[in-house]
Order: structure tokens, then sequence, then C-alpha cells
């Protein structure tokens, strides 16, 4: 049985441990005791992953906010995009509008610290799938789920690796596209979030691109791509961490 599965049945959502507080607020953070977005139905799964043994703290990049150098993190940015049949559609957008695309559009992910099994709340880029968040140095692999169970936990995925230097006061990391299509039966290919590729765009543009959106950079961002494609290790791979690790060491060379 799954350790993550199994711990979601043994913990409540209604009963949660004594030393993990909910709060609500705008934007992500860590579960573990700091400000998070979190409803009833989400606590299942994420107690289900933090509780392994601690939390990644994620901090936004807000507008109007200076970009400084912050000890031990490094500002991480790029996009999150997502595609079916051809034609994109923006799971963080709020939006009375119906979806553009025939599918299921629920998309949920989560940074998993690699080596310490720490993890972050759910991850909410802006609506256009923009992501700008401080992190601490290290690796990590972007989670998704196309679900959020009550009960048990959805099939977390593991979408891409990312090497976050230390170091730099920003990293660009490119665009991460996934891309569904439709088949007989159902509307999933290759698998539940779709094939993975990542878009580079030249360093300069990527760096006028985010400081349009928050402010100016002290200095030229470092590029420090996601790590994505076929050959990634799964969520229950008991050596995740070493082959991540790998990968990254070698430059993801089968990158797409």
């Amino acid at each position: 049985m799954p350790f993550a599965w199994s711990l979601t049945r043994r913990l409540s959502v209604n009963r949660l441990p004594p030393n993990v507080r909910v709060k609500r607020s705008t934007r992500g953070g860590c579960f573990c005791g700091k400000s998070s977005v979190v409803s009833w139905r989400s606590i299942a799964v994420m107690l289900a992953l933090a509780v392994l043994s601690g939390c990644v703290s994620v901090r936004y990049q807000r507008p109007g906010r200076q970009i400084a150098p912050r000890a031990g993190e490094t500002l991480v940015f790029g996009r999150v995009r997502f595609f079916h049949d051809g034609r994109e559609f923006f799971p963080w957008n709020v939006s009375l509008v119906g979806s553009p695309v025939a599918t299921n559009t629920e998309r949920h992910l989560w940074l998993l610290r690699l080596g310490r099994r720490a993890v972050s709340a759910e991850v909410h880029p802006d609506p256009d799938g923009s992501l700008a968040i401080w992190l601490a140095s290290g690796d990590y692999a972007l989670l998704g789920s196309t679900q959020l169970l009550a009960s048990g936990a959805p099939p977390y995925e593991v979408v891409a690796l990312l090497r976050v230097p230390a170091g730099p006061v920003a990293a660009y990391t490119g665009e991460l596209n996934m891309n569904t299509e439709s088949h007989e039966g159902g509307h999933l290919s290759y698998s539940e979030l779709g094939e993975k590729s990542v878009t580079l765009l030249p360093i300069d543009i990527a760096r006028v691109t985010l400081e349009q959106r928050l402010g100016t950079l002290p200095e030229t961002p470092v590029l420090s791509p996601w790590c994505a494609g076929d050959h990634l290790p799964g969520f229950n791979d008991a050596k995740l961490a070493t082959r991540a690790k790998e990968l990254l060491d070698r430059g993801c060379p089968d990158a797409r």
C-alpha cells in the first residue's frame, strides 16, 4: 500500500495534529505552520505529503516589492502552460466564461524537495501560468494531479525536475508545457497531465518579461530549466531522489 495513501486513511481531515495550524491567505506559503490557501478537501492531500518529513517554504514575488538578494534563496521564475488538442487553457484563471476546451481542466501542483521528502503547499501560478517564487537551493520534483480527493491520495505524477542553484539572485526555468489529446474513450494521452516539453526564451527576453511584471532584477538571471520528458522517475520510485540527481547532474540529456 503506498505510504501517502495509507497515511491519509489514518489522519482524518477533521483531526489535525496539534502542531499543524491552518490559516487562509490569498496565496501560497508553507502548509506546516505558515499561511496557505487550503480547503478541507485538500488538507488530506497535503497531509499525505507534508508530514513525510517537513515542508518546503514557497514565497511569491509580488509586484511593487523590491527584488533584492535573499540569503539562501533564489528567485525561480518561468511559466507553466497547459494545452488540450492544441488549445491552451488556464486552470488558475477564475472566469465566468466556460473553458475553451472540452475536457477536465482541473490541475494541481506541488514542489517536493528531493532527498528530504519535504513538500510545499499547493503551488498557485498567476492566471496566465506565470510563476515567480523564492526557493532554497537544492533539487526539486514538481508533482501534479488532475484531482483532489477528500480521502485517500490522488495519483501524483512527477511532472518535471528542477535544480535551484545557490548564489544567483534569480534563475529562469523556461516554459513548462503539458499537452493532452482527445482519444476514443477518454481525453487523456501519454499521462494524466499529458506530454511535457520545455520552451526557453532568450535570457534577455525572459528577464525583460519578468521585470515588466514584478520589478528590476539586480543582476542577470542564470538559466536552470525544467527537466521534463518520459524518462523521469515516478513518485513511488524508491530511488526517486537518486535518479533525479543523476539526471540533473547530467544536464537532463533527454529533455524534450
